[in-house]
């Protein structure tokens, strides 16, 4: 209910709503001559330019209504998706009545027609809509303040519970969401919230990231939240060849530079990221990191200096996904971090306190099966 399917299918949904009373309400107010008679391909070329021309509205009605939730958790617009809707309407139609069909079969065993057609359907409304994907002029808008979002979610509802000339209160609201869409601070680091993968944004639109084989639904998501245009992968070093003894050395931007269980990284603002893999080997990066994360849920913080900001696995399985933000005036500055979930825990994050790693301990290793074959025969 409090996710993004939830909150945009409200947002089209209560667009349309308004909408269309306030289009039922002009109507209900103007006087219409009677329809001039029309013959039988000028009736019928009406009545499609008056379809499309509703699938229009609807499409546009719906799609600004639901934007500013695309970009605020998706971080992309589709500014052809008016294209995309008129392109596979047809299609759609076909497939809800293939589906109807299908299930009105089933109990006599004649649904397979039904549902091969509809998958056929299916398959071509996902290709067109990847082609015309593809013609997109923009997508990755970066991120927007929460202010906007919220300001523009109160123009909504005026615009949908008035039914008077109050309808027009929500136009302050609205033209206020729109001014505050880049009044927000873009993340320096990005966390998972598995501990494993860590971003940083290196300048020229370069991100960094700390390991070669990364989660590709996650990485997306973070390049257009951070505007980022390439993945730039870590460097591995044998064990030994990389000096991490004087890694202030690193230029600031630096990717992240692996040896054995430990990787460090140099923001452009100067600042020096770690990722260990334990407590063990996160310990020598105490002494010249500003951040160390810690992909362990056994560990605790290593670290005597409080200038240092230690993120472990048990953290971030506690409080989700983190976002870092570093001290653009100094680089020995603590950072500063924010996590997902806020405490106290609402009702739907009660669980997130019952994982293994939320309470601290090793990755479940399940026992080894005993050999129960017969020995060969002699």
């Amino acid at each position: 209910m409090v996710g993004p399917s939830f909150q945009m299918s409200f947002a089209a949904t209560a667009a349309l709503v308004g909408a269309y009373a306030g289009w039922a309400d002009y109507r209900a107010g103007k006087m219409r001559a009677p329809p001039a008679k029309r013959s039988f391909l000028r009736f019928m070329s009406h009545k499609l330019a008056i379809g499309a021309g509703g699938a229009a509205m609807t499409s546009i009605i719906a799609g600004t209504a639901t934007a500013l939730f695309a970009i605020w958790h998706f971080q992309r617009v589709s500014p052809l998706s008016l294209l995309a809707n008129l392109a596979i309407m047809p299609i759609v139609t076909v497939v809800m009545f293939l589906a109807v069909a299908s299930a009105v079969m089933m109990p006599f065993g004649f649904d397979w027609p039904f549902l091969y057609l509809m998958g056929k359907g299916l398959t071509a409304m996902i290709a067109i809509s990847a082609w015309i994907s593809e013609w997109s002029p923009v997508d990755a808008v970066g991120l927007i303040s929460i202010q906007s979002v919220l300001l523009a979610t109160i123009a909504l509802v005026i615009a949908t519970m008035a039914t008077t000339w109050l309808r027009l209160a929500a136009i302050p609201f609205a033209v206020a969401a729109l001014l505050a869409i880049p009044q927000v601070r873009t993340p320096d680091l990005l966390i998972s919230e598995d501990a494993h993968l860590v971003a940083m944004p290196i300048g020229g639109g370069e991100l960094a990231i700390n390991r070669a084989r990364s989660n590709e639904f996650t990485t997306d998501n973070w390049k257009r939240a951070l505007r980022a245009e390439t993945i730039v992968p870590p460097e591995t070093f044998a064990e030994g060849a990389l000096d991490i003894a004087d890694p202030v050395d690193l230029p600031p931007g630096s990717p992240f530079y692996c040896t054995g269980d430990l990787c460090i990284g140099r923001h452009p603002s100067g600042a020096i990221v770690a990722l260990a893999e334990n407590r063990n080997s996160a310990r020598p990066a105490c002494g010249f990191a500003d951040l160390i994360v810690i992909d362990d849920a056994t560990a605790y913080n290593p670290c005597r200096d409080p200038s240092v900001l230690v993120v472990t696995k048990r953290q971030l399985a506690r409080d989700g996904s983190a976002a870092v933000f570093f001290d653009p005036q100094s680089a020995t500055a603590r950072p500063v971090i924010r996590y997902a979930v806020e405490k106290p825990y609402r009702p739907w994050h009660e669980q997130r306190r019952y994982s293994r790693e939320a309470r601290g301990l090793a990755p479940h290793e399940r026992p080894e099966k005993a050999d129960t074959k017969p020995p060969p025969a002699q």
